[in-house]
Protein backbone atom coordinates (compact mmCIF):
# COMPACT_ATOMS: atom_id res chain seq x y z
CA UNK A 1 0.00 0.00 0.00
CA UNK A 2 1.25 3.45 -1.11
CA UNK A 3 1.74 5.97 1.93
CA UNK A 4 0.05 9.35 2.02
CA UNK A 5 1.90 11.62 -0.82
CA UNK A 6 3.93 8.84 -2.37
CA UNK A 7 0.94 7.95 -4.95
CA UNK A 8 1.16 7.35 -8.76
CA UNK A 9 -0.19 10.62 -10.21
CA UNK A 10 -2.04 8.29 -12.87
CA UNK A 11 -4.32 6.87 -9.84
CA UNK A 12 -5.51 10.60 -9.82
CA UNK A 13 -8.97 9.93 -11.09
CA UNK A 14 -9.91 13.21 -12.80
CA UNK A 15 -14.01 14.47 -12.05
CA UNK A 16 -16.33 14.33 -15.06
CA UNK A 17 -19.75 15.47 -15.54
CA UNK A 18 -20.76 13.09 -18.28
CA UNK A 19 -18.89 10.06 -16.57
CA UNK A 20 -17.18 8.74 -20.02
CA UNK A 21 -14.60 7.28 -20.47
CA UNK A 22 -12.20 9.15 -17.24
CA UNK A 23 -8.74 9.85 -18.17
CA UNK A 24 -9.16 8.78 -21.47
CA UNK A 25 -7.91 5.14 -20.23
CA UNK A 26 -10.85 2.51 -21.97
CA UNK A 27 -11.06 1.90 -25.09
CA UNK A 28 -13.10 3.37 -27.40
CA UNK A 29 -13.59 2.91 -30.87
CA UNK A 30 -15.13 5.01 -33.72
CA UNK A 31 -15.92 3.59 -37.05
CA UNK A 32 -14.18 5.10 -40.22
CA UNK A 33 -15.86 2.77 -43.06
CA UNK A 34 -18.33 4.90 -44.27
CA UNK A 35 -16.47 7.94 -44.05
CA UNK A 36 -13.21 6.27 -45.83
CA UNK A 37 -15.26 4.75 -48.42
CA UNK A 38 -16.56 8.52 -49.06
CA UNK A 39 -13.31 9.83 -49.02
CA UNK A 40 -11.50 7.45 -51.11
CA UNK A 41 -14.41 7.67 -53.81
CA UNK A 42 -13.86 11.65 -53.87
CA UNK A 43 -10.06 11.52 -53.72
CA UNK A 44 -9.10 8.65 -56.37
CA UNK A 45 -12.75 10.22 -58.99
CA UNK A 46 -10.83 13.53 -59.10
CA UNK A 47 -7.47 11.74 -60.99
CA UNK A 48 -9.54 11.55 -64.42
CA UNK A 49 -10.96 8.04 -63.85
CA UNK A 50 -14.07 6.11 -65.37
CA UNK A 51 -15.18 4.44 -61.88
CA UNK A 52 -14.20 2.52 -58.95
CA UNK A 53 -15.17 -1.06 -59.58
CA UNK A 54 -14.19 -2.33 -56.03
CA UNK A 55 -13.59 -0.52 -52.74
CA UNK A 56 -13.62 -3.32 -50.20
CA UNK A 57 -12.14 -3.18 -46.65
CA UNK A 58 -12.76 -1.45 -43.43
CA UNK A 59 -11.09 1.42 -41.19
CA UNK A 60 -11.44 2.19 -37.51
CA UNK A 61 -9.80 4.73 -35.27
CA UNK A 62 -9.44 3.88 -32.09
CA UNK A 63 -8.24 5.56 -28.07
CA UNK A 64 -6.84 3.62 -25.48
CA UNK A 65 -5.03 5.14 -22.66
CA UNK A 66 -4.80 8.54 -24.66
CA UNK A 67 -3.18 7.36 -27.33
CA UNK A 68 -4.99 7.23 -31.01
CA UNK A 69 -4.67 3.68 -33.24
CA UNK A 70 -5.32 3.94 -36.89
CA UNK A 71 -6.51 0.26 -38.53
CA UNK A 72 -7.31 0.52 -41.91
CA UNK A 73 -7.10 -2.15 -44.97
CA UNK A 74 -8.54 -1.17 -48.21
CA UNK A 75 -8.49 -2.97 -51.68
CA UNK A 76 -9.25 -0.94 -54.41
CA UNK A 77 -9.89 -1.53 -57.89
CA UNK A 78 -10.43 1.44 -60.67
CA UNK A 79 -11.32 1.79 -64.03
CA UNK A 80 -9.92 3.65 -66.73
CA UNK A 81 -9.86 5.01 -69.63
CA UNK A 82 -7.48 6.69 -71.63
CA UNK A 83 -6.66 8.06 -75.28
CA UNK A 84 -3.68 9.10 -77.03
CA UNK A 85 -3.80 12.20 -78.98
CA UNK A 86 -4.24 11.99 -83.04
CA UNK A 87 -6.03 8.43 -82.39
CA UNK A 88 -9.81 7.42 -82.37
CA UNK A 89 -8.36 4.39 -80.14
CA UNK A 90 -9.84 4.18 -76.32
CA UNK A 91 -7.14 1.94 -73.84
CA UNK A 92 -9.57 0.85 -71.18
CA UNK A 93 -7.99 -0.86 -68.12
CA UNK A 94 -8.03 -1.40 -64.48
CA UNK A 95 -5.49 -0.16 -61.54
CA UNK A 96 -5.62 -2.12 -58.60
CA UNK A 97 -4.17 -1.14 -55.39
CA UNK A 98 -3.83 -3.83 -53.64
CA UNK A 99 -2.24 -2.82 -49.76
CA UNK A 100 -4.05 0.37 -48.42
CA UNK A 101 -3.48 -0.71 -44.75
CA UNK A 102 -1.96 0.77 -41.73
CA UNK A 103 1.20 -1.18 -42.41
CA UNK A 104 2.09 0.55 -45.41
CA UNK A 105 3.53 4.49 -45.81
CA UNK A 106 2.12 5.59 -48.90
CA UNK A 107 4.95 5.19 -50.43
CA UNK A 108 4.91 1.26 -50.30
CA UNK A 109 1.64 1.17 -51.81
CA UNK A 110 1.11 -1.02 -54.97
CA UNK A 111 -0.59 0.09 -57.88
CA UNK A 112 -0.82 -2.65 -60.80
CA UNK A 113 -2.05 -1.81 -64.33
CA UNK A 114 -3.56 -4.11 -66.33
CA UNK A 115 -4.85 -3.24 -69.77
CA UNK A 116 -8.08 -4.88 -71.69
CA UNK A 117 -7.60 -3.22 -74.71
CA UNK A 118 -4.45 -3.79 -77.12
CA UNK A 119 -2.90 -1.09 -79.78
CA UNK A 120 -0.34 0.55 -81.09
CA UNK A 121 -0.25 2.70 -77.58
CA UNK A 122 -0.35 0.30 -75.11
CA UNK A 123 3.28 -0.10 -74.02
CA UNK A 124 3.03 4.02 -73.85
CA UNK A 125 -0.08 4.45 -71.62
CA UNK A 126 1.28 1.26 -69.37
CA UNK A 127 4.31 3.57 -68.68
CA UNK A 128 2.41 6.93 -68.07
CA UNK A 129 0.15 4.80 -65.82
CA UNK A 130 2.86 3.25 -64.08
CA UNK A 131 4.65 6.17 -63.72
CA UNK A 132 2.24 9.16 -63.29
CA UNK A 133 -0.58 7.31 -62.50
CA UNK A 134 1.31 6.02 -59.43
CA UNK A 135 1.96 8.98 -57.78
CA UNK A 136 -0.98 10.93 -58.19
CA UNK A 137 -2.53 7.57 -56.66
CA UNK A 138 -0.24 7.94 -53.66
CA UNK A 139 -0.56 11.43 -53.73
CA UNK A 140 -4.54 11.12 -53.10
CA UNK A 141 -4.11 8.16 -50.78
CA UNK A 142 -1.47 10.31 -49.04
CA UNK A 143 -4.39 13.02 -48.25
CA UNK A 144 -6.54 10.22 -47.71
CA UNK A 145 -4.36 8.70 -44.60
CA UNK A 146 -3.74 12.08 -43.23
CA UNK A 147 -7.40 13.06 -43.22
CA UNK A 148 -8.50 9.80 -41.67
CA UNK A 149 -5.82 10.95 -38.54
CA UNK A 150 -6.27 14.50 -38.00
CA UNK A 151 -9.94 15.49 -39.22
CA UNK A 152 -11.97 12.08 -38.67
CA UNK A 153 -10.03 11.16 -35.60
CA UNK A 154 -11.20 14.53 -33.99
CA UNK A 155 -13.36 14.47 -30.49
CA UNK A 156 -12.29 10.87 -29.98
CA UNK A 157 -10.29 11.55 -27.22
CA UNK A 158 -12.34 13.44 -24.62
CA UNK A 159 -11.08 16.65 -23.57
CA UNK A 160 -9.48 16.65 -20.12
CA UNK A 161 -9.20 19.41 -17.23
CA UNK A 162 -5.31 18.25 -17.47
CA UNK A 163 -3.05 16.47 -19.62
CA UNK A 164 -0.29 15.42 -17.97
CA UNK A 165 2.29 12.93 -20.05
CA UNK A 166 5.02 10.95 -17.66
CA UNK A 167 8.34 10.59 -18.07
CA UNK A 168 10.21 8.07 -15.59
CA UNK A 169 13.79 9.37 -14.35
CA UNK A 170 15.72 7.83 -11.64
CA UNK A 171 13.16 5.22 -10.44
CA UNK A 172 10.59 8.17 -9.79
CA UNK A 173 7.73 9.65 -12.09
CA UNK A 174 7.74 12.87 -13.00
CA UNK A 175 5.53 14.69 -14.28
CA UNK A 176 6.73 16.97 -17.18
CA UNK A 177 4.98 19.06 -20.90
CA UNK A 178 5.60 17.26 -23.77
CA UNK A 179 6.20 20.19 -25.92
CA UNK A 180 8.95 21.50 -24.35
CA UNK A 181 10.42 18.11 -23.76
CA UNK A 182 10.32 16.97 -27.27
CA UNK A 183 13.53 18.83 -27.90
CA UNK A 184 15.36 18.68 -24.72
CA UNK A 185 18.55 17.09 -25.10
CA UNK A 186 19.91 14.92 -21.66
CA UNK A 187 23.09 14.17 -21.57
CA UNK A 188 25.10 12.18 -18.88
CA UNK A 189 27.52 14.83 -16.81
CA UNK A 190 29.93 12.58 -16.74
CA UNK A 191 30.81 11.35 -20.11
CA UNK A 192 30.39 15.17 -20.83
CA UNK A 193 33.61 15.72 -18.31
CA UNK A 194 35.64 12.77 -19.68
CA UNK A 195 34.81 14.38 -23.27
CA UNK A 196 36.31 17.90 -22.32
CA UNK A 197 39.30 16.89 -19.99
Amino acid sequence: MAKWGEGDPRWIVEERADATNVNNWHWSEKNATPWSKTRLTDLLEGLTIESIKTLEGEATANNRKAKLIFLYEWEIKIAFLGRVSGSELEYKGTLEIPNLSDENDSSEIDVNVSLDTKGPHEAAIREILNRLGTEKIRAALDVYIRELKEEFSKGLILPTDKVKPQVVTKGKTTVVDKKSFQNMVITDDKSDANKRG
